[in-house]
């Protein structure tokens, strides 16, 4: 085997799932399915390829965008033709299966006792007792009849929503299956600061920003590994130096005098401080897939 120049785009897509990765990361753990992602992309897809055209003199068409993204023009219609911020087809608050069966144990009166308290539900009938046929299994063969039983009450205790109480029995303690809820605000500034980012990265790599003439960039490295003592030390140090720059930077832009309505190309700027520790089974897979991607035997 010998390796030959990998294409742009090849590489590309490297990196793009190497990025996506904690993206990903964050919808799982918030009930955003692969679909709704999906269609989120599509409609970034759809979206920068109407300013494209639209900048470079063209109309922005359905046809004009499909021929862009070498999609069906279907595809472009049901996106242009969804309401702002909606997830167009596929309705945002479709639930999980775990969400489905958590809300039937805590809204079936099946599953209630006195006082509206929820009762402990064993696994199958053989562990029901004197209860019948009032199990976990029956709950999920009633609302999920395609999934197992055993699969959903994992995924439900793996994410803290039901625990055992022994004896073979379980008890919901979450009404909803969303081990890591965020705020509106929380993701609103998530967003800011990976769009940020990803605009000074897209703009540095842009050919007329070759030289330094790009936005200020810059990442500093440990050359070698450090302990978690020193990680944590290191933490420290950032914060209070970090900080420091950040008052610095803050005080220079409040000190700008405020332009007027006459000043023409008026800009929001900013500079981004984040400390990182890298995950070294996605940096092992990115670096893999660069070295072999675009490999061929040699002959």
């Amino acid at each position: 085997m010998s390796p030959v120049p990998q294409s742009v785009k090849s590489n590309l897509l490297s990196a793009f799932r190497h990025l996506l990765k904690p993206l990903v990361r964050l919808a799982i753990k918030n009930e955003v399915t692969l679909r709704e992602f999906g269609e989120a992309l599509k409609s970034a897809y759809v979206g920068v390829a109407s300013k494209q055209i639209g900048m470079s003199g063209g109309d922005p068409t359905a046809e004009a965008i499909a021929v862009l993204l070498n999609v069906d023009i279907k595809e472009v219609k049901g996106v242009l033709a969804s309401p702002s911020g909606k997830n167009f087809d596929y309705k945002e608050s479709q639930t999980s299966p775990v969400s489905e069966v958590l809300a039937a144990w805590h809204s079936d009166p099946n599953y209630s006792g006195p006082y509206g308290v929820l009762v402990d539900l064993p696994f199958g009938s053989e562990d029901a007792g004197d209860r019948g046929g009032v199990t976990f299994s029956g709950l999920a063969r009633d609302c999920c009849p395609n999934i197992s039983p055993k699969v959903l009450l994992d995924e439900a205790i793996r994410t803290g929503c039901v625990i055992s109480v022994g004896s073979g029995f379980f008890r919901a303690v979450k009404r909803s299956y969303i081990p890591d809820p965020l705020s509106a605000f929380s993701i609103s500034r998530f967003a800011h600061v990976v769009h940020n980012l990803c605009e000074t990265l897209e703009r540095n790599l842009r050919a007329e920003s070759v030289g330094g003439k790009g936005l200020f960039e810059r990442t500093i490295f440990t050359d070698n590994r450090i302990t978690q003592a020193e990680l944590q030390a290191f933490d420290k140090y950032v914060r209070e130096r970090g900080q420091i720059f950040a008052d610095d930077i803050d005080i220079w832009l409040s000190s700008r005098a405020q332009p007027t309505a006459s000043d023409v190309d008026q800009v929001h700027t900013g500079i981004g401080i984040y400390h990182y520790v890298l995950n070294d089974e996605d940096e092992l897979e990115f670096n893999r897939l660069q070295t072999t991607e675009g490999t061929k035997d040699a002959h």
